[in-house]
């Protein structure tokens, strides 16, 4: 690792020289950031090749981490460099919008940078969520630090060192050790925001460190999604998806599907069509944490004996060995811990509805709403989006748009709260400042012969609120009253 990535030898140097590097940076013209930003995208398709190899996902082909770790962060980079300027740039409100009776005032609402922004990192896809947060931290002005996942420190030191080719300043970003102590000790000692993936409790234990310094944070966590397949939908369209995105990952994605929501006109149907599918996919097992392996073996269990039943699969043998292949159960309830629960492995369950009032009703009791799809015709499915308790819901595929680096990306409920990716999430990597200045010289609210007469005030209220023209005019008529009323000597 060359020595210009080397970081100062403690949490506290390091935040340090951040931030004094973050000083210096945020003085910069908004073109000089774009165009390192830009020159990031260059070098990922030029150096790709170093990357795959420090990608730890055993469950991925080159294939599949080029197109879900490396392509998408390029595209988030042009996408970045492109809207940065604008999306960032300070806005100035009419005055035709504004409240006359205090005298004229301009609002100009910017975006400041936070500062330090600790970005603490996922394991499952670990170049491109971290990634693309990271140059969304940049592009606003910040200095970054990123905890990476166990495993994942080498990667992340990679893509350091190309953000340096692409003219990031060295000291703007840091990689922290691995261990959880690293990143708890940057919230105690003082970032200006964290933006962080992980499970719910991951997110839990974070919120209790920032508690006493009240630091704000964006939080991506565990997901439960759900599939909603309407009666019109065509099962041939729909299956393919859902097999892509069980497997996808070994089932280590937060928006992977858990839960099938579908009619009994359809249930059998896609029983079958899933276990054919999969049956004919031959492909090895997907690797899965021991940990991890155990606990949804013990969530199926509880469903299995509360009336569940498997339609694909069968429970490993030996859970320690960390392998299992795709799980498909049917009869389960929406109440069952299956349905509410965040697996991270390839399990999916069937819940038959009688429509999708149920289903919606039934959704609702899972406590996470991080992503959702829905499956058939367009416009139905358009009209049952803006009823689904999802921050991002697909329609008609499920998955891969969320890639999309348009595409603002944020969870509900335990899924967590606020935005990455997208404009808003760009929008997220900055902090508010508004600047009110007063034009003019006539301040009403010092003049108590207007601020201190109720007759005026109230008049003026009902001239610009009140229910009705008729008596909008009684009230302008009170208004002139009190003007040409002489002042008390």
């Amino acid at each position: 690792m060359p020595s210009s990535i080397l970081m100062p030898s403690s949490i506290a140097q390091v935040i340090e020289v951040a931030r004094q590097a973050q000083r210096q940076w945020q003085k910069q013209m908004p073109k000089v950031r774009q165009r390192a930003i830009r020159q990031v995208a260059g070098l990922l398709a030029e150096e790709y090749a170093s990357l795959l190899p420090l990608i730890p996902r055993p469950n991925a082909s080159a294939a599949d981490k080029i197109a879900s770790e490396v392509f998408p962060l390029a595209e988030a980079c042009r996408f970045t460099a492109a809207v940065s300027r604008r999306t960032l740039a300070p806005q100035t409100y009419s005055m035709r919008e504004g409240a006359w009776w205090i005298g004229r005032v301009r609002v100009t609402v910017s975006a400041e940078p936070w500062g330090i922004v600790l970005i603490v990192a996922p394991g499952n896809y670990p170049l491109f969520l971290p990634g693309v947060q990271a140059i969304q931290a940049l592009a606003a002005g910040n200095a970054v630090l990123i905890k990476p996942a166990p495993g994942c420190q080498p990667l992340l030191a990679r893509f350091k060192e190309l953000l340096i080719a692409a003219g990031v300043p060295t000291d703007l970003v840091h990689i922290l050790p691995e261990e959880i102590a690293a990143g708890r000790e940057a919230m105690q000692l003082g970032v200006d925001k964290v933006v962080a993936t992980g499970s719910a409790a991951t997110g839990q234990a974070i919120l209790h460190d920032l508690a006493t310094t009240l630091t704000p944070a964006t939080l991506e966590l565990s997901g439960c999604d759900a599939i909603f397949v309407l009666p019109q939908a065509q099962i041939e369209q729909v299956v393919p998806a859902l097999i892509y995105a069980l497997k996808l990952n070994g089932g280590a994605t937060c928006i992977a599907p858990r839960r099938i929501f579908v009619t009994p006109a359809h249930r059998a149907e896609l029983a079958q069509a899933l276990d054919e599918g999969l049956s004919d996919a031959g492909e090895p097992d997907a690797v899965v944490p021991p940990s991890v392996l155990e606990h949804a073996l013990q969530v199926v269990g509880a469903a299995l004996s509360e009336g569940a039943e498997i339609v694909h699969g069968k429970l490993p043998a030996k859970p320690a060995a960390g392998k299992m292949r795709p799980l498909v159960l049917q009869s389960v309830t929406a109440k069952m811990a299956i349905a509410r629960t965040d697996l991270f492995a390839p399990i999916v369950s069937i819940i038959e509805v009688p429509d999708m009032q149920t289903a919606l009703a039934a959704d609702r009791h899972c406590p996470y709403g991080l992503g959702a799809a829905i499956f058939g015709p367009r416009s139905l499915a358009e009209h049952w989006a803006n009823e689904v308790n999802a921050g991002c819901v697909v329609i008609n595929d499920a998955v891969v748009p969320t890639a999309d680096p348009r595409v603002p990306f944020g969870g509900w409920g335990k899924s967590g709260w606020g935005l990455t990716r997208g404009r808003e999430g760009l929008r997220e990597m900055a902090r508010t400042k508004t600047t009110c200045t007063r034009l003019g010289n006539w301040k009403p609210h010092l003049d108590r012969s207007i601020s201190g007469n109720e007759v005026l005030m109230s008049s003026l209220l009902a001239v610009f609120h009140a229910s009705s023209w008729r008596k909008r005019f009684q009230a302008m008529g009170r208004v002139l009253s009190q003007i040409r009323r002489p002042s008390p000597p």
